[in-house]
């Protein structure tokens, strides 16, 4: 199932409608203050949840929360929540722990954890704070950080909940298809002073890297009932194309879906219960299905090389450890 079926998926099949009661569940999205994330906590605070909205600011965060209020409150089906912040840069491996000390001292359980912030189409050059490439580091050495953080959280949750419905979710997306470095990740390409100069390269290869994410945590945690996936929202109109060339935004616009539609595809990766241990070497499409045909070096990428694989996934996973080990106090 390649980039075309992405493209234009079908209707979706999991939304509002199908989603059960969330009370008593608690839920992290991160850079649910604006495109996907807004809609995808709206989701949730209307169906019950305690939704703590993650972002880089306080006062935005502050605003987000006021307006999902307000678009709950239209719903006669509603039945509101909790919703609550917590700052974190994503982009600043030093926020991350004090983000995680701040929700641990307010909660003893997380459901799921949406790793949905990210950020794309940054100039060829930038970097963290850290001073990794700004693509690489924001979308997975900061996401890596706060799930390892969070493990202990959710495996306890885990010992209490359904099974498989402790879940955390990467957000990848389906320019790994199109473009990006051979098995979706150069490891050469991420030493300082060796980043490409092709932005959407550097886009590519993060993405990549939610999946291997995805796949390794869930690989490595099933024994404590933690399910990991990766998706791929959809071509959404959202802040990340804000620094496209008009002409290219004006070609895009006849594909372009409003982000209440990504927020279904995490949605289904959230709560689905189609999806169980196992799942994190699939790749979700929009809005909400697997697609059947990933490319086949992704998928080697995947697998270790006793399974016939090139192990690239694991190799990942442990880069992020290296990278982020010393923040993790």
């Amino acid at each position: 199932m390649g980039a075309w079926t992405q493209l234009f998926p079908p209707s979706p099949h999991f939304t509002e409608a199908q989603t059960p009661s969330l009370a008593g569940k608690v839920f992290i999205v991160t850079g649910g203050n604006s495109g996907v994330g807004f809609e995808l906590a709206t989701i949730l605070y209307s169906k019950g949840g305690n939704v703590y909205v993650a972002g880089r600011s306080a006062t935005k965060i502050a605003t987000a929360i006021e307006e999902i209020k307000t678009e709950a409150a239209k719903t006669a089906s509603s039945t509101a929540g909790q919703l609550n912040s917590l700052t974190i840069d994503l982009g600043n491996l030093s926020t991350i722990a004090p983000c995680v000390s701040d929700f641990l001292t307010k909660e003893s359980r997380l459901d799921v954890l949406f790793n949905n912030a990210g950020l794309s189409r940054q100039p060829p050059g930038s970097v963290t704070t850290q001073g990794h490439e700004i693509h690489m580091g924001t979308n997975c050495l900061g996401p890596y950080l706060l799930t390892k953080l969070l493990l202990p959280i959710l495996t306890k949750t885990a010992e209490s909940a359904p099974k498989n419905s402790v879940r955390v979710v990467f957000t990848s997306s389906g320019i790994i298809d199109m473009a990006g470095p051979p098995g979706g990740v150069s490891f050469a390409e991420l030493e300082p002073g060796k980043h490409s100069d092709n932005m959407n390269r550097n886009y590519s290869s993060s993405k990549a890297g939610n999946w291997f994410l995805a796949s390794e945590f869930d690989r490595r945690y099933a024994k404590d009932g933690i399910v990991a996936v990766a998706q791929n929202p959809g071509t959404l109109r959202t802040p990340g194309w804000n620094g496209t060339p008009w002409l290219m935004r004006a070609m895009m616009a006849p594909i372009f879906q409003p982000p209440k539609m990504g927020a279904y595809t995490e949605l289904w990766a959230g709560l689905s219960s189609d999806i169980k241990s196992g799942d994190g070497q699939k790749f979700i499409i929009p809005w909400g299905r697997w697609n059947t045909m990933p490319k086949k070096e992704h998928l080697a990428s995947l697998k270790s090389k006793g399974e016939g694989g090139t192990g690239l996934a694991a190799e990942f996973f442990d880069y992020c450890e290296a990278q982020t080990k010393e923040f993790a106090a």
